[in-house]
C-alpha cells in the first residue's frame, strides 16, 4: 500500500474545514495534513507540511488575494505541487486562468467526499481533473483546441471518467457490484456496464489485473 497523500486545506469558511477534514479523519489514502484559514499562511503551511496536494478556496474574503494568485506564488517556490481549486463558483473565465496559471484541478465544493477522494488520488498521480459539468461547458465553448490535456474527465492521456475512475478505485477495495451500487446509489446493471467499459479501456480481463493498473499509476 502507498503512503498516504498529504493534502493541505486552504479555506476561510471555518465550518467547511472542520467538515472536510472530519470527513477523511479516518481515511486509508487522504490524510488532511493542515488547514489555513489566511491566503498568507499558506506558504508557510506548504513549507512545513510538505503536502502533496493542495485543496484552494476562490475567495477570501474582501482585501485579501485569491485562490489563483496564492497558487500562482505557490507554484513559483514549489513548482512541483499540486493544486486543485475547490470552490462554489463554475464560471469558466476563472476555470480557464486557473488551469493557465499551472493548477492541476478545478473542482465544486458540492462533489462527495468519495468523488473528492479519486480527484485527491488522480492529482497526486500526475492527472488533471477538472468538474465535469465545467468541463463540458469548456469543450462546448472551444476551449483548450490544440492543447495537450491529460485531464481525467476528458479522457486523452487518461482513458477513464471520473465517475469510471471512482468505481475503477471501489473494485480495487474489494467491493461487490451490489455493494458499489448501494454505496453511489446506482443500480447494478450501471454497474456492471461500468466494470465493462473499465476492463475494456484500460485492457484488462479480471480485478487483479485492473488492481495492477491502477497501482501502476499510483492510485492505490
Amino acid at each position: 500500500m502507498n503512503e498516504k497523500i498529504k493534502v493541505v486545506l486552504a479555506d476561510d469558511h471555518r465550518s467547511y474545514v472542520e467538515g472536510l477534514t472530519a470527513l477523511f479523519r479516518d481515511d486509508d489514502r487522504v490524510n488532511f495534513c493542515g488547514f489555513v484559514h489566511l491566503p498568507a499562511d499558506v506558504p508557510a503551511a506548504v513549507e512545513k507540511w510538505l503536502p502533496d496536494v493542495v485543496l484552494m478556496d476562490y475567495s477570501f474574503g474582501e482585501n485579501e488575494p485569491d485562490g489563483i494568485e496564492v497558487s500562482e506564488q505557490l507554484l513559483q517556490r514549489f513548482p512541483r505541487l499540486k493544486i486543485i481549486m475547490l470552490t462554489s463558483y463554475d464560471d469558466i473565465p476563472l476555470v480557464e486562468t486557473a488551469l493557465g496559471k499551472g493548477l492541476c484541478g478545478y473542482l465544486l465544493k458540492t462533489r462527495s467526499r468519495l468523488e473528492l477522494k479519486v480527484a485527491i488520488e488522480a492529482a497526486a498521480a500526475g492527472f488533471e481533473i477538472v468538474e465535469q459539468g465545467v468541463m463540458k461547458k469548456i469543450f462546448d465553448k472551444g476551449f483548450r483546441e490544440g492543447r495537450k490535456t491529460k485531464d481525467v474527465d476528458a479522457g486523452a492521456a487518461h482513458p477513464l471518467t471520473t465517475r469510471e475512475l471512482e468505481i475503477a478505485l471501489l473494485i480495487a477495495d474489494g467491493l461487490s457490484t451490489r455493494a458499489i451500487a448501494d454505496r453511489l446509489f446506482i443500480s447494478t446493471n450501471t454497474v456492471d456496464t461500468h466494470r465493462k467499459n473499465i476492463f475494456s479501456k484500460v485492457g484488462v480481463h479480471k480485478e487483479t489485473e485492473l488492481v495492477n493498473w491502477l497501482r501502476q499509476r499510483g492510485l492505490v
